[in-house]
């Protein structure tokens, strides 16, 4: 009787070890293979199906399904992370963090509609790990990567790539903003400055440190395939919870910087472009949406000239570029998520048209590179609402862009649709740019990078989305298709 009852309690004991596991448990016991548990949240966001509902006045809308309606939460339910330590690590300290079960309520990362809208042309610190073909200087404290290998296309001039100045601040991160409002959570969005005459939502971002591990695995695989002749490049776009989040609330949240600095650490062959503090150094000015997930072409700008002095190519003065201002830009925080707060308080959206837009042709390609058409860079009939679609019109397409510039180089973007603004600042860069959404790509990546004739290939992507398994599953299955 004894051994009896002495069984069924250690079988007791069991069952209630393992229905108490918690999710963080569950995905630090295997590296890069994540449970399902662990991401749902962050792998089944909108932006997987960037579906676009049209409307008689904005026909631009995004589809944001995470996005629960009528919930108001006091910020005090938010989850707590643990961050890994400031400044990069290597790979072996990330391995057994317990990561974080998804990004929560994420918003898509599209806002595109179709095609249909094109218009005709009216109008550092951080951490930077170097390829073995990639000198490295140190000046004035910041670590700068420079490729020197000259690499050689059949149809291009060789490519020598040059030391980048110093661009990033030298000095620590600023401190996080004071919270002069009140922070809650609507609708799995986070407000914060609520009842002040600026209230901004932010993306919520808790982050895995595996699953960025396993992304920069990703793109080392990528390297290996393409070998010497192509410089792969890396650039984390933070989103704007990482400079935006009051101080009283901030260490409730993953830290992007540690993010971007597991990752890097992990690169191999593939080169880091750190624009954290870039980005740090002017979130003073209009660099991110208070209403939009989107950051702003202006911080843009600021990322694609870090990436063009890592490059080694020319880059073009923001005074030479024509700006054009929208006035009453309110996103898609207050037209999906329904944070109606925001539409009290507009603010503008402003983009630039670079100096040699008339002599550059845009050719659009179906996501099998198949059936171009020529259009224009940027599309200018959308509705002020809907402003950040004035770059590409569409992430289900391959944009072809061909410049004035003889330098043979030729740049392939893999990106989301954060990497669409970067491509009017970098028109006075490169000789060929061919944009492409990793999320709708029917093509074999390296045999389409090759055949192309790429010197560069460069990953913009957002924190959120390279710490998001299903996202990086798909930067994956690129290759093998």
């Amino acid at each position: 009787m004894k051994k009896t009852i002495a069984a069924i309690l250690a079988l007791s004991f069991v069952m209630m070890s393992a229905c108490g596991k918690m999710p963080e448990q569950t995905e630090s016991l295997a590296g890069d293979t994540e449970a399902a548990t662990t991401e749902t949240n962050g792998d089944t966001t909108a932006e997987e199906s960037e579906s676009e509902t049209t409307t008689s006045d904005d026909s631009d809308l995004v589809v944001i399904t995470e996005a629960s309606t009528g919930s108001t939460t006091s910020l005090t339910s938010a989850h707590t992370t643990t961050s890994a330590p400031t400044g990069a690590t290597s790979a072996a300290q990330h391995s057994g963090n317990t990561g974080n079960s998804g990004n929560t309520g994420n918003t898509g990362h599209s806002g595109n509609t179709g095609n249909s809208g094109n218009t005709g042309n009216s109008g550092n610190s951080g951490s930077v790990k170097s390829t073995t073909k990639a000198a490295s200087t140190t000046k004035s404290g910041t670590t700068h990567a420079s490729t020197t290998k000259a690499t050689t296309k059949a149809t291009t001039k060789a490519v020598t790539t040059t030391e980048a100045p110093t661009l990033a601040p030298t000095d620590p991160v600023t401190e996080a903003p004071q919270n002069d409002g009140v922070t809650k959570m609507v609708n799995n969005v986070m407000v914060v400055h609520s009842g002040t005459d600026h209230p901004r939502a932010l993306e919520v971002f808790y982050g895995n440190y595996n699953t960025g591990t396993r992304y920069a695995q990703t793109l080392n695989s990528y390297k290996a395939a393409l070998g010497d002749a192509v410089n792969v490049w890396c650039m984390v776009v933070p989103t704007s919870q990482a400079y935006y989040t009051p101080a009283d609330v901030a260490g409730q949240y993953g830290s992007q910087l540690d993010q971007y600095n597991n990752i890097a650490a992990n690169l191999d062959g593939v080169i880091g472009v750190p624009v954290y503090e870039t980005l740090d150094a002017h979130k003073d000015e209009p660099t991110y949406s208070r209403t939009d997930y989107h950051w702003q072409p202006l911080a843009a700008y600021y990322a694609a000239e870090q990436f063009a002095a890592y490059a080694g190519v020319p880059y073009a003065p923001l005074d030479t570029y024509a700006s054009v201002t929208r006035d009453g830009y309110v996103g898609a925080f207050y037209r999906v998520n329904n944070v109606t707060e925001l539409g009290s308080y507009p603010e503008q959206f402003t983009y630039y048209k670079p100096a040699n837009l008339d002599a550059i042709t845009c050719t659009y390609y179906n996501t099998a590179f198949n059936n171009g058409y020529q259009g224009s860079l940027f599309f200018e009939n959308n509705s002020v609402n809907a402003s950040y679609t004035v770059f590409v019109g569409s992430d289900e397409c391959i944009l072809e862009t061909d410049t004035n510039i003889d330098n043979g180089r030729v740049l392939v973007i893999f990106k989301d649709s954060y990497g669409n603004a970067l491509v009017p600042f970098l028109t006075q860069s490169f000789s060929k740019i061919y944009l492409c959404d990793f999320r709708y790509f029917d093509r074999n990546a390296i045999s389409f990078i090759q055949e192309v004739g790429a010197t560069d290939l460069l990953f913009a992507m957002s924190t959120v989305a390279v710490t998001t398994s299903a996202k990086v599953d798909k930067v994956a299955n690129n290759l093998t298709k």
